[in-house]
């Protein structure tokens, strides 16, 4: 079953969201802000939600005032699912729309929060359904669903004291979800294939220079690739069956950013794009919080809005207003729009 449709734009934009609403909580003890991801080609935008009511009543609102051209958009948000124990899990939630068909897709990724002690994944993504578009229909006689193939090339190199093989991979993409998926299925693919017994064991896996615009989300989504990978039955029977260890080392931006040694350590804090707030006196925060303000671009600046993110939800944690709302005063007549608050 396709649950997108054959349309791979859709699919790519609806897991880069998942992974982006994962990399966005794993840091933080508070939900995060729900958001919209919007894609016209090859352009794609980011918006923040804040609100408290329904992710996608608000989402459609926004949506209808929006001036940049857009052709797929998902909605993510922070919510809860039911497991097998019909327990109430903590999920983030994607729903993923293309405005030239009638159907979407919803997904889910459940997981534990770090303030239950450490963030963890729980199982895989989950189809939640095909919801109805939330906009108007706009049908294409011949829409264009295709996406850029990733780069990717693998070179066997053979050791002849033991004619034993290892791998020296290049994966270039400027999406960090299709690489991180690409790594996991290529490790897999040489686990359990069929020349399996030939393997060292070594891998040298490399990203090509400047190639995504997220840093630290590539870092993030390659290394929990690799941990996942390692951690499944078929690759621990392969090492017990082989008697051998499992070296990988993955490079970007001449940065090392993953070593198979630090595979216990499934997150740390090398893999944070900022400290840990909760450190940080009101002073520190305020600081913060007006550097970003300064960034040019930064309501269209991801690290900008992931800052801002975390920043807020400190704010909200400690029951302090942000610096803004701190220094407005009863004399204005209105209170001037923020460029995080461009929904309003």
């Amino acid at each position: 079953m396709d649950i997108f449709n054959s349309n791979r734009r859709l699919e790519e934009l609806v897991m880069y969201g998942i992974d982006w609403g994962v990399f966005l909580r794993h840091n933080m003890e508070d939900p995060i802000a729900p958001f919209i991801f919007l894609k016209n080609g090859n352009e794609q935008y980011i918006r923040m939600l804040m609100t408290d009511g329904d992710p996608l009543e608000y989402a459609k609102k926004v949506l209808e005032k929006e001036e940049k051209p857009f052709q797929q958009f998902i909605i993510g948000f922070e919510g809860y699912l039911r497991d097998d124990k019909n327990e109430r899990v903590d999920s983030i939630i994607v729903h993923g729309f293309d405005i030239t068909q009638e159907k979407g897709v919803s997904l889910g990724q459940m997981f534990s929060p770090k303030e239950k002690g450490a963030f963890k994944k729980i199982d895989k993504v989950v189809f939640l359904g095909s919801p109805d578009l939330i906009l108007p229909h706009q049908p294409s006689a011949n829409p264009d669903y295709s996406v850029e193939e990733i780069g990717f090339n693998a070179i066997a190199l053979s050791d002849k004291e033991n004619d034993l093989t290892k791998y020296v991979a290049i994966f270039s993409h400027d999406n960090p979800t299709i690489i991180a998926n690409t790594v996991k299925r290529f490790l897999r693919s040489k686990f359990s294939g069929e020349d399996s017994a030939k393997l060292s064991g070594d891998f040298d896996i490399k990203i090509p220079d400047n190639c995504v615009k997220n840093d630290e989300l590539l870092s993030f989504l390659v290394k929990n690739a690799i941990t996942e990978t390692l951690a499944e039955e078929s690759t621990k029977r392969w090492s017990k069956n082989n008697n051998r260890q499992i070296t990988i080392e993955a490079t970007y931006n001449e940065k090392i950013i993953f070593e198979t040694d630090t595979a216990v350590n499934h997150i740390d804090q090398n893999d944070v794009i900022a400290s840990d707030l909760s450190s940080y006196s009101t002073a520190e925060l305020d600081a913060q919080f007006n550097s970003i303000l300064q960034i040019p671009n930064a309501r269209t600046n991801i690290e900008a809005l992931t800052k801002m993110s975390e920043l807020i939800g400190e704010y909200k944690k400690r029951k302090i207003p942000t610096p803004d709302k701190r220094n407005t005063t009863r004399s204005q007549a209105k209170p001037q729009k923020k460029w995080w608050e461009f929904w309003k």
